[in-house]
């Protein structure tokens, strides 16, 4: 399958031996859809293959995909998984262009492959036989072939097995896509069940689920859990004074800012209207003012641009702590506690926070 030559020769051979289709452009498309290139290795190619050198009774044998430029090796017997030669220098480019199947007996005294001798030295190659990977839809993006060490030719039923191998690997590579495919639509279900699609940020339902299970591990390792609760100060002039789609856009702003401000192990959630909790795993009350302050200085700081208006608001926020060594850790006691200083707060004059006795 593979030349190892360089320089003007190797190009004009290379030039012979990479010729394309001339549907190329849309075979590249349909070979990419399946985001099979550079991918890891499947053990179930690794059986196929296996099952086409043992019934071939040759010492190679590989699943590639044909690229622009290279061939990728995504299964190999004699040729490691992940490798790639340049196109020109790859026999399987014929396979794809020629059609379904492609069966070169002697590769000295081919034309198509005389010049590589590099590979009869290297691999020891003198025959080649391969079965093209064709889509649903009629485009020839891989190969699956085995090479022998002796010129011949395969046996009508080695032809016919290399045949249903290469239709196999096929079925294999769809697979592949729909179960990539079905991940991929779960996620997305699952970041739709449960996100704030105005802020971005966690609905109140993951809240509560997630203070449940932070609450049970805090009890568990003995590890402190804050709660802090933001309430943006007179939002509602904002919603009457410049209409809910301003609201809106501030809202999306703050939770923008509230997203880039907690660690990976936090949990940002929407309480409700313009009130917003964070929940900070592994953090006592000192550790959770200073984050509250922090965030009570951003919020100030932002200039919401809407519709040609320049916006600001402040927030008030309320903090709480467990207490270290407690018997059991309280997760609604925990946020009551959280709002309870966010009334202080609000009734102190906004603007501040306010940590629970």
């Amino acid at each position: 399958m593979v030349a190892m030559m360089s320089g003007p020769e190797a190009d004009a051979i290379g030039a012979a031996l990479a010729p394309h289709q001339f549907d190329e452009e849309k075979r590249l498309d349909a070979l990419y859809r399946y985001l099979q290139l550079d991918s890891a290795r499947d053990e179930a190619f690794d059986l196929l293959i296996e099952a086409a050198a043992e019934i071939c009774q040759v010492p190679y044998a590989t699943v590639s995909l044909v690229d622009r430029d290279r061939v990728w090796t995504k299964a190999g017997i004699g040729m490691a998984q992940g490798s790639e030669v340049p196109r020109t220098q790859a026999i399987c480019a014929h396979t794809i262009v020629e059609g379904d199947f492609l069966e070169i007996p002697n590769l000295a005294s081919d034309a198509r492959t005389a010049g590589l001798s590099r590979q009869r030295e290297e691999l020891g190659a003198q025959m080649y036989a391969g079965a093209s990977l064709v889509t649903g839809d009629g485009f020839r993006i891989g190969t699956l072939c085995v090479m022998d060490r002796e010129p011949r030719q395969l046996s009508e039923r080695q032809r016919r097995i290399l045949g249903g191998l290469a239709r196999q690997a096929m079925a294999l590579i769809e697979l592949r896509t729909h179960e990539r495919q079905l991940k991929d639509a779960l996620e997305r279900a699952e970041h739709l069940a449960s996100t704030d699609t105005l802020t971005g940020l966690l609905n109140r339902r993951v809240l509560f689920e997630r203070l449940e299970q932070e609450a049970a591990r805090s009890h568990r390792y003995d590890t402190p859990l804050s709660a802090v609760l933001i309430d943006l100060d007179h939002f509602k002039r904002i919603n009457d004074g410049y209409g809910h789609a301003a609201g809106d856009a501030v809202l999306r702003s703050v939770g923008k800012l509230i997203r880039s401000a907690v660690r990976s192990a936090d949990v940002a959630a929407r309480y409700g209207g313009e009130e917003i909790c964070v929940l900070l795993p592994q953090t006592g009350a000192e550790g959770a003012q200073r984050f509250a302050e922090s965030l009570r200085r951003k919020i100030g700081a932002i200039v919401h641009e809407f519709d040609g208006h320049r916006l600001s608001v402040t927030a008030s926020l309320g903090v709480a702590s467990t207490a270290p060594g407690l018997a059991t850790v309280d997760p609604q006691a925990l946020l009551k506690a959280a709002d309870i200083a966010l009334y202080r707060a609000k009734r102190e004059g906004r603007d501040r926070v306010v940590i629970a006795d």
